[in-house]
């Protein structure tokens, strides 16, 4: 299968998702191990939260979508989450400690939810291995992990149903500026307003890309995307300011300007898409990961 993603994004070199059997004696414990007991052990709540969200949502969506091979559902679930949580796992502003648990936390998620991949496994364990040397969790955390190494290498089981997902919610508010990584390059976006009870932001892309998180002096005065509030998208499970996966960050609150050449905040409607799913309408606005 050609594992190229429309992100201009591949696949991890190393890992392939490996079968999950419903003959295997695995299940959701095993030596005393769950999957919410690891995430607990990991102390960071807002990244936990943030990856389960975004992980079980992707799932049901592409569940409902038409029956897919399983290597082929994986890649549609894996490969836009490893896109987006590749901002803090690549990037320079992130403590080694902090990547090392979102190491192990994607795997614990992805394996909870039915999916495994070889090298975000072998990159979970070591990242175990290095949070014990370095003593970054509790000491329950390290007399337990030789057990959470082998939960983790076991094949997970398949999912039966849809997961169910909470309803979204976000700390973002009208008049904000975010600048938004995607494939080493950044992008401009302002906040319109929020629907629902703190639910949904309703943003809109500025025209252009950028080598590094744009400021205010870049975007005065600067134009849409697309005129005719034809880059206008309404995001669910763009939750956390700051991000949890350093994808989306702050450039201004509060600002009474939105990109100029568009409609007005209450104009035409808005594309309605979720915080993974946001990075394939970004290709389609700007041209695909690594192209400027």
């Amino acid at each position: 299968m050609d594992r190229n993603s429309p992100l201009g994004l591949t696949w991890p070199q190393v890992g392939r998702p490996l079968a999950a059997t419903r003959g295997s004696r695995v299940t959701t414990v095993r030596d005393g191990v769950r999957h919410q007991q690891i995430l607990d052990k990991l102390a960071a709540r807002g990244a936990v939260q943030a990856l389960d969200w975004e992980v079980a949502h992707r799932v049901r969506q592409q569940m409902y979508a038409r029956p897919a091979a399983r290597e082929e559902l994986a890649c549609k679930v894996i490969i836009p989450i490893l896109a987006r949580w590749r901002c803090l796992l690549d990037g320079d502003d992130a403590l080694p400690s902090r990547k090392n648990v979102v190491r192990v936390a994607l795997a614990t998620v992805l394996h909870k939810y039915g999916f495994q991949d070889a090298d975000i496994t072998a990159q979970a364990v070591t990242a175990i291995d290095e949070l014990n040397r370095d003593v970054v969790l509790s000491d329950a955390f390290e007399r337990q992990s030789d057990d959470i190494k082998k939960f983790l290498s076991a094949p997970p089981l398949p999912l039966t149903r849809k997961p169910s997902v909470s309803r979204p919610t976000t700390f973002l508010r009208a008049g904000d500026v975010l600048s938004i990584e995607l494939g080493g390059r950044f992008h401009a976006a302002y906040v319109w307003g929020v629907s629902g009870f703190n639910e949904t932001p309703r943003l809109e892309f500025y025209a252009g890309t950028f080598t590094e998180p744009p400021t205010m002096s870049d975007l005065m005065r600067r134009r849409a995307a697309r005129p005719a509030a034809h880059a206008r998208l309404h995001v669910s499970g763009l939750t956390y300011l700051p991000d949890p996966a350093q994808q989306v960050k702050a450039v201004a609150a509060a600002y009474p300007e939105g990109p100029r050449g568009s409609e007005s905040a209450h104009g035409p409607g808005y594309t309605v898409t979720d915080v993974i799913s946001l990075q394939q309408h970004m290709a389609a606005l700007f041209g695909p990961a690594g192209t400027r």
